[in-house]
Order: structure tokens, then sequence, then C-alpha cells
């Protein structure tokens, strides 16, 4: 999944909160700030959920004067859109369950 580890991303994107962010991110850089006032935590609770996604990769933070502006990394996104869609394609030509029973089970 390139620079970032897989199982990294995904529990980045597990927490509700940090999906907030990155849904506000899509849309364009933010300072801390500007997440802070979306969500119900507290700042260092905010800086916190950025801090796992900079180490997950999906963040890129640049400092500007007083403000810490963050940016969607969008190539962790997607290697995790591209792994989902094999694992869906994998799935679609795998044989129904019923199927599945009958080929595996050793009693027949």
């Amino acid at each position: 999944m390139g620079h970032a580890e897989p199982d990294a991303v995904f529990t980045a994107v597990a927490d509700a909160s940090r999906r907030r962010m990155i849904a506000r991110l899509a849309h364009g850089p933010a300072t801390t700030g500007q997440l802070a006032e979306l969500l119900p935590i507290s700042r260092p609770a905010v800086s916190q959920h950025l801090k796992l996604l900079q180490d997950a990769g999906l963040v890129h933070t640049t400092a500007v004067g007083r403000h810490r502006w963050h940016e969607l990394a969008r190539d962790p996104l997607l290697a995790v859109s591209h792994w989902a869609g094999e694992m869906a394609a994998r799935q679609s030509k795998a044989p129904p369950a019923n199927l599945r029973k009958e080929r595996h089970d050793p009693a027949r």
C-alpha cells in the first residue's frame, strides 16, 4: 500500500473522529483549529488524532507562522480502495457458500 503500513491506515480510518477529519481534509487543507471546531473533543485529543493520521501517512502537516496546516495524502486512501476492489473482485468469482461446503466436506 505504498509508504504507509496497511494496518496503520486501517487503524486510522477505523475511528469516527479521524474519518470526519479525513472527510474535511478531502475538501482542502485545514488548520488544527479548523479541524477542532468540527469535533466535540479537546484540542489535545485532536492533536493526538492528527499524529496518528500523520504516522499512517494519511496527513501531511506544514507549519506556516503560528498555524499548522494539514493536508490529506491521497495515495494511502487509493491503496485501500484498490485493495478493497481486489477483494470484492475475488469474492465475486468465488463459488457460493453451498458449493464450497460440498467441495471441501471430507465426509463426502
